[in-house]
């Protein structure tokens, strides 16, 4: 009996390769990655796409182009990749009706590399030669609009090698180890920083900030003093932010919120009210703070001023109407309403508790001023938790002619009752 012949099931994969030298865009470099779409024996179905980082609707698109001309295989294997989605590959599959796979790339990728990048798709027009230096700068700059924190660190990463003296790129490096917990190899790369400018800036008089050149020394202090803080080194923390407060007085790194809570934490209270007698006379108009607002409560509970502490502690309580209900361990107000800024957030409070919250622990009585400045502030509490409830829930309305008006006006009384409360000026 003759049977009939069986059709062998269609199997492309759909691979990508990162390349490690710079090509041009613009005026800026980035490394590139190739995205190929190959059948069964790695022959190229497509011309190669040449991107600056994987994106996976990107790359559905491209491979959506290809299909509608060639049709779809029966299975499709996707190199495994961090950026992707492995539920919307599914899905695509789905659409396709082929199977989508995950497969993990082969380790014969460093070959890939080579052949690809003697391949002709990845000619480019010839541009002027530039230096290593300018080289780096522009991945630097093309890094900033990167998504992917992979390729991100990769352009970071061949900005440094190809110029040691990129200190914006070891800052940025410094900040993804810290982002991720690594701080004893972020202190490093950040001291390393510290190390090679400071002798740049004493020969002069900056203009701390406003002369770029002078960011990344700023930066580096101030992600030492953060580093320290987590390691649990709270004196040599408040050493550097001393020196911080000391080279740039205007403070753009915020030093000051800080330096009084690693003072506290070192055991110096006395060094931390000396640091807020100061901090009256140097910040008189400053941006509320919560942090700065509980410390200094503390502090005054220590010099037995509770009218004073409780006065401070009720402008922390309104700055950030999470932190006190964490430290009394009372039920807090519900996150899903508006928040005027970052330092409002839930997560501001989550992280000060965590780090601080010990201080009150070990002194009763600034416990108990606090909680009876919580219990007067009780009634306003209310009334401010029911405003921003109402005022997330504005934030969502489809189409109001009068939005801008309205909002502003939600905006101004919500800034009057905290001011009210506060005694703020």
């Amino acid at each position: 009996m003759i049977q009939p012949l069986k059709n062998e099931p269609s199997v492309w994969s759909l691979c990508w390769v990162d390349l490690p030298e710079p090509l041009p865009v613009e005026d800026d470099y980035f490394l590139p990655t190739v995205v190929l779409l190959v059948g069964p024996r790695f022959e190229p179905l497509v011309s190669p796409e040449i991107v600056d980082e994987l994106d996976q609707i990107a790359a559905e698109d491209w491979l959506s182009r290809h299909l509608d001309e060639l049709g779809a295989p029966d299975e499709l294997l996707v190199w495994k990749a961090a950026e992707w989605v492995a539920e919307d590959w599914k899905y695509f599959g789905r659409d396709w009706k082929t199977k989508v796979r995950l497969v993990a790339p082969p380790r014969h990728e460093a070959k890939l590399q080579e052949q690809i990048g003697g391949a002709g798709g990845m000619a480019t027009s010839r541009v002027p030669e530039k230096s290593a230096a300018e080289i780096s700068a522009g991945l630097m700059r093309n890094a900033r609009r990167l998504r992917s924190p992979r390729k991100r660190r990769a352009s970071v990463e061949k900005a440094i090698e190809l110029d040691d003296c990129n200190f914006e790129a070891k800052i940025e490096l410094a900040d993804m180890e810290m982002a991720t917990g690594q701080y004893a190899r972020a202190l490093v790369i950040f001291e390393d920083v510290d190390r090679d400018l400071s002798p740049v800036f004493r020969r002069r008089s900056p203009r701390w900030w406003d002369d770029e050149a002078t960011r990344p020394l700023l930066r580096s202090l101030s992600g030492t003093m953060l580093c320290q803080w987590h390691l649990g080194r709270a004196p040599e923390s408040a050493e550097i932010a001393q020196r911080l407060l000391q080279t740039d007085k205007s403070d753009h790194m915020g030093a000051r919120f800080y330096l009084p809570l690693f003072l506290l934490l070192s055991g110096e209270a006395e060094s931390a009210s000396a640091f807020f007698r100061h901090y009256a006379k140097n910040y008189p108009d400053d941006i509320p703070n919560a942090w700065l607002s509980f410390a200094w409560g503390l502090v005054l509970c220590l010099e037995g001023d509770d009218q004073g502490a409780r006065r401070k502690y009720r402008g922390g309580i309104f700055t950030n109407i999470y932190i006190a209900p964490r430290l009394l361990g009372e039920r807090p107000p519900p996150e899903d309403i508006y928040h005027p800024t970052e330092r409002d957030e839930p997560h501001s409070a989550a992280e000060f508790t965590g780090a601080f919250g010990g201080l009150w622990e070990r002194e009763a009585a600034a416990l108990r001023v606090l909680r009876d400045a919580y219990a007067e502030a009780a009634g306003a509490l209310d009334e401010l938790v029911e405003r921003r409830t109402r005022m997330i829930d504005y934030m969502n309305q489809h189409y109001d002619p009068e939005y801008r008006a309205k909002w502003n006006l939600l905006v101004d009384e919500d800034e009057r009752l905290v001011k009210e409360q506060t005694g703020a000026a």
